[in-house]
């Protein structure tokens, strides 16, 4: 899917949709209202030429949302539907990654640092007409992120057995990001259009991270929020049969989804920019967004001309070109991608549900092992993958930034150049050998095998996944490919912990590295090889999570840049990840469409609301 920049990432079968989706028997909320206020007093003038409204734009979606409520939504479809209707106070510039005005027109700062006054637009509305004020920033913050959840016998909050704090009565990854070490931001409305934040300590993103979280509206959600099913609102049924429901102040609004099939989103009558001749954005009318089963299907789409817009993966740009003139096309090569791909081992301790352990203990042992997990990088065959799978559209990656965020990337963590025999050197060392038929065995004799899971969605994934499994086979150690659905992946690294290893990716690219505390710090929820630890497992871990608080509170750039380089040279020398590569990126967009900027930092779609084309 093609995206505006976000704030901040499983094919259901319709005739199962209704079984697997909660509230089917309750009655329909009743209908929205909708009316079309005027166009705002502070609404935003775009710089583009003006263009002519009424155009349809076609596109896919290689997988399927699982959601469309911002606080439980954790895949890159979801919250890529999410951004088309709910934002932020502030947002990114497209091309200088500046933080800029967004729902809110100006804010200050106090000369401590520690309060944060955000002036919001005047005249902005919800998609229904109902006025966006003060009332909906508090209500995002106060009663969706930190209510808490009482104790039934005493009516106080409950506390955590495990940390010892008050349980949130929404736990969300938004709630967990918007806590400071553990402590609340305090939330006041000074009028309706002023609110205030006042941290209760130094914080140093957060107008990045606070002032561009996704303000949900009060007024559909706070019913929700007082009876305590809010996690339960905007979900995927609401999808299906009561769209009209997910109010936002977006540009585009979902009109239709079908579960495996397509999504509809039609243009936000009240949206707050206008072009240059006072006209109401977007000019797009409708999106359409047919679901398809992978980035193959999805590139095969716009090669044929039938969609006009797509991210091109690397391996398929010489082919798809070939289609330009024919289908009038352009595309576009937007240089290194932030994007990053990794291997790793699940090293979650202790037992699920049934009393079986998450990981047998033997191969907890090997995973837990530093020279393990180096010998295994040791073995990757990088340059083979980019040549081999990209078609050379890509860079070997030897740490957790990618080329193309330079200004955090760190070039001196240490690299991990193809070396089998250093691979087998370090394997000897923790103990084990290598046995008559070429198999590597432990020093009790169990062999070292594993499974490796990725999305099957993503053949760039799987064709990865075949050449490491091919690298660690000359190794000696066999690897079993699993190649599922996304969402079941993302359930199984999360909740059940029911594997041995997986393949995925990061985005990446954003413009303060403390983007990366609920992934690097050991008590974050997408901490992948161990999440949620109520205390670091390992000191390295522990010397990560003070680094991060470091990078949090200090507002030095120069200090936060050495910081940050250390954490990127213990996640190298530790290589809890085994980096892979990453690609460079590429898109693709009918020549029809009028005012495509491509940005290296905002891609094609950041101004999504000024595209425009001449009516076929």
């Amino acid at each position: 899917m093609s995206r505006p920049i976000p704030n901040r990432h499983h094919l259901l079968a319709p005739l199962l949709a209704c079984a697997l989706l909660a509230g089917c028997g309750r009655p329909p909320p009743p209908p929205v209202e909708v009316t079309v206020a005027p166009i705002p007093v502070d609404a935003e003038v775009i710089e583009q030429p003006s263009g002519k409204p009424g155009a349809m734009l076609v596109e896919t979606e290689p997988g399927d949302i699982a959601t469309v409520n911002p606080l439980i939504a954790e895949d890159q479809s979801s919250s890529g539907v999410i951004s088309r209707f709910i934002e932020g106070l502030v947002t990114l510039h497209p091309d200088t990654g500046e933080i800029i005005p967004n729902l809110a027109k100006s804010w200050e700062i106090s000369e401590d640092g520690l309060q944060y006054t955000f002036h919001l637009r005047r005249g902005v509305c919800w998609s229904d007409g109902h006025p966006f004020t003060a009332d909906d920033v508090v209500f995002t913050w106060r009663d969706a992120f930190y209510t808490k959840e009482l104790d039934p016998q005493t009516g106080q909050p409950a506390i955590d057995p495990e940390t010892g704090a008050p349980k949130l009565r929404y736990p969300s990854r938004p709630a967990y990001i918007q806590l400071i070490e553990g402590q609340e931001v305090k939330v006041e409305k000074l009028d309706d259009l002023t609110v205030r934040f006042t941290l209760p300590q130094l914080y140093a993103p957060f107008l990045l991270f606070g002032g561009g979280e996704e303000i949900l509206p009060a007024h559909v959600l706070g019913p929700a929020a007082k009876d305590g099913t809010l996690l339960d609102q905007w979900s995927i049924n609401t999808a299906i049969n009561h769209p009209e429901q997910l109010v936002g102040t977006g540009p585009f609004l979902l009109e239709s989804y079908r579960p495996g099939e397509r999504m509809v989103f039609r243009r936000n009558p009240n949206y707050w920019r206008v072009d240059r001749d006072g006209h109401r954005l977007p000019y797009i009318e409708r999106i359409v967004t047919s679901i398809v089963g992978d980035s193959a299907a999805s590139n095969i789409a716009f090669a044929r001309g039938l969609t006009d817009i797509e991210g091109i993966q690397p391996d398929n740009v010489t082919w798809i070109s070939r289609a330009a003139d024919k289908f009038d096309f352009t595309i576009h090569d937007l240089g290194p991608s932030t994007s990053t791909s990794f291997v790793w081992f699940n090293l979650r301790p202790g037992n699920d549900p049934d009393g079986k352990p998450f990981i047998a203990p033997h191969k907890l042992a090997w995973f837990q092992d530093v020279r393990f997990r180096q010998a295994v990088s040791y073995g990757v065959n990088r340059e083979g993958i980019v040549q081999g799978v990209f078609g050379g559209r890509a860079s070997p990656l030897h740490g957790y930034v990618s080329a193309k965020n330079a200004k955090w990337l760190n070039l001196d963590v240490r690299r991990y150049p193809f070396d089998p025999a250093k691979a087998r050197a370090l394997l000897a060392e923790a103990g084990f050998k290598t046995r008559a038929d070429g198999r590597l065995v432990d020093a009790a004799g169990n062999p070292v095998e594993f499974s490796l899971m990725t999305n099957n969605n993503s053949n760039l994934r799987t064709e990865m996944a075949t050449v490491f499994a091919e690298n660690m086979a000359a190794l000696g150690i066999r690897v079993e490919l699993q190649f599922i659905d996304f969402n079941t992946l993302i359930r199984r690294t999360s909740e059940s912990f029911n594997y041995e290893a997986s393949l995925l990716g990061l985005g990446g690219g954003a413009p303060d590295p403390y983007a990366s505390k609920d992934i690097l710090m050991s008590n974050g929820r997408l901490h992948m090889w161990n999440p949620q630890q109520a205390k670091p497992a390992t000191e390295w871990e522990a010397r990560i999570d003070e680094l991060m608080r470091e990078i949090g509170r200090e507002f030095d750039e120069t200090k936060r840049k050495a910081a940050f380089a250390e954490v990127q040279a213990i996640m190298a020398e530790q290589q809890p990840l085994v980096f892979l590569v990453t690609g460079n990126e590429y898109v693709g967009i009918r020549n029809r469409w009028q005012n495509v900027q491509p940005t290296k930092l905002g891609g094609i779609t950041w101004n999504l609301d000024a595209l425009w084309a001449e009516l076929n």
